[in-house]
């Protein structure tokens, strides 16, 4: 059902892309987690979006979402949510827009990657960490750990890291992630 799910959506994705409506895509969550070694289990499929100058409410009718813009406490530019019907089962799909500052994390770390049989470009294994970081919840921050133990970063990518966690204002926090035990 999920393969389906990931095939279906990085189609209406790529057709978006290539009308102009979005500039680059990546999976995020617990999907990329499992991509990049670390089994997980997830009840949805998120995309982290960078949409360029584009509409957002544009986008949203071409993939026939919802489009929820950002809350004022809300650090996301905003969500689409959707819903594809695969073998009568619902399997909800959530495509963020994450701030202008996240747009090359994404975009120059995207790796083609083979999940559920589906091949799908995923965020870096960097990038995950940071975006992981970035939502900060308790999961979230177990994924990063789980990342980070299992990619056990070399002293020029723990370097690189943290650079791109100055840009996004995670440094106190990646910092916390390499100091653990």
């Amino acid at each position: 059902m999920f393969d389906q799910a990931l095939t279906t959506i990085t189609r209406r994705l790529d057709d978006a892309k290539a009308q102009g409506f979005l500039q680059d895509y990546a999976l995020i969550g617990g999907f990329a987690v499992s991509a990049w070694g670390i089994p997980r289990a997830t009840q949805d499929v998120n995309f982290g979006l960078v949409l360029g100058s584009a509409d957002p409410k544009a986008l949203s009718r071409h993939l026939d979402s919802e489009f929820s813009p950002r809350k004022s406490d809300d650090p996301l530019r905003g969500v689409f949510h959707l819903e594809l019907s695969i073998e009568d089962q619902r399997v909800p799909v959530q495509l963020l827009l994450l701030p202008p500052r996240w747009s090359s994390i994404i975009l120059d770390g995207i790796v083609s990657l083979s999940v559920l049989g589906c091949v799908v470009p995923v965020i870096s294994w960097e990038g995950l960490i940071l975006l992981k970081l970035y939502a900060g919840g308790p999961q979230d921050l177990l994924d990063a750990q789980h990342i980070f133990s299992v990619r056990r970063p070399t002293e020029n990518e723990i370097e690189k890291l943290s650079q791109l966690a100055v840009q996004v204002d995670l440094l106190d926090a990646f910092r916390d992630l390499v100091d653990r035990p």
